[in-house]
Order: C-alpha cells, then structure tokens, then sequence
C-alpha cells in the first residue's frame, strides 16, 4: 500500500523534486505497443522524506478517524439526551395539566359547596314563610355533601316528606353547620 501511495503521490506532485527515467531498452526485447512505464528515482535522502511524509498523513489520517468515530459517538449521545429531554419535558407538561385540572375541581367543588350551602340558607328561609318546594336544593345537597352533613340533609328530606318542617329546618340547619365545619 505504502508503494501505490508513494507512486500516486510522485505522480500528482512532478515538481516534488524527483526526477523519473524511462528504463534502459533491452536489446534483445520486442518493441511493445505501450512506451516504458518510468521508474522513479530520487536521492536517499528524497525518499526517506516521503516515507516519513507519507507516515505522518496515515498517522494524521487514523487520528481523524478516531475524532471521527468519537464525534459520531457524542452525537448519538446528545440525540439521546435530546429525545431523554424531551419525554421529561413532556411528562412535566402532563403534570402540570393534571395539577391544574386538579385544583380547577377543588375550585368548581368549593363554588359548588357554597352555592348549595347559600340554597339551605335560602332554603330555610322559603321553609319559615311556609314554601315546601325545596326538592331541587335538596338534591342539589345531596349531590355535593358527604359524611354527616349529608345525613342531616337526607333527614330533613324525611322530616319534610312527613310534614315536619320545623324538624327539616333543625337538620337544614345541623347540615349547613357541619358542611361548613368539614369544608374542603
């Protein structure tokens, strides 16, 4: 490999000082249909430069290789990281949608809460002027109170359901005051 390369090199650079001489003629050979390929000669001195040239471009040539195959390696470790960012910014993203959407219930939940304890508040009022028609409230309640608070509208329900409005009212009353007392 080393001689096809000198060659290739003595025959793209002729003024690299070397100087090229057709070989002797045989005396006793046919004359061919090709002219003599020229033989290369240079002084020691010449060639001992090339080779040490040629030496220091294939050593140059195997370290570009390396920062090559090192470059490639880094850039599919930054693809990597870049696809690794990505999914993370993208679970971040999906957090915080579910975190927003959380606290947008607990927004709608307490707005719900406050508007069905303003309706018991209403709903006695409607009650002490004599009104039983309080089934829309009452379910209303019923949809958004939970534990004790909830029992105390279902009794109050019962209460009306018998007649006993003073009885509702008492539990209307029993329910606002433990919603607001175990308010989200």
């Amino acid at each position: 490999m080393r001689s096809t390369l000198l060659a290739v090199l003595l025959a793209a650079a002729p003024d690299a000082g070397v100087a090229l001489k057709p070989p002797a003629a045989d005396a006793g050979a046919a004359p061919s249909a090709l002219p003599p390929a020229p033989v290369a000669t240079a002084a020691p001195g010449e060639l001992e430069r090339l080779r040490k040239r040629v030496g220091e471009l294939e050593a140059r040539t195997a370290e570009l290789e390396r920062q090559t195959k090192q470059l490639d390696a880094l850039a599919k470790k930054l693809d990597a990281t870049t696809d690794d960012l990505a999914a993370f910014k993208k679970q971040v993203d999906e957090r915080e949608e579910t975190r927003q959407a959380a606290e947008r219930r607990v927004v709608e939940q307490k707005q719900r809460f406050e508007s069905v304890t303003r309706s018991l508040v209403t709903v006695d009022q409607q009650l002490s002027t004599g009104a039983t028609n309080v089934n829309e409230a009452l379910r209303a309640a019923e949809a958004t109170y939970t534990g004790a608070a909830l029992q105390y509208v279902q009794a109050a329900r019962a209460s009306l359901a018998n007649g006993d409005v003073n009885t509702a009212r008492k539990y209307l009353l029993l329910a606002v005051l433990e919603a607001q007392a175990a308010r989200p």
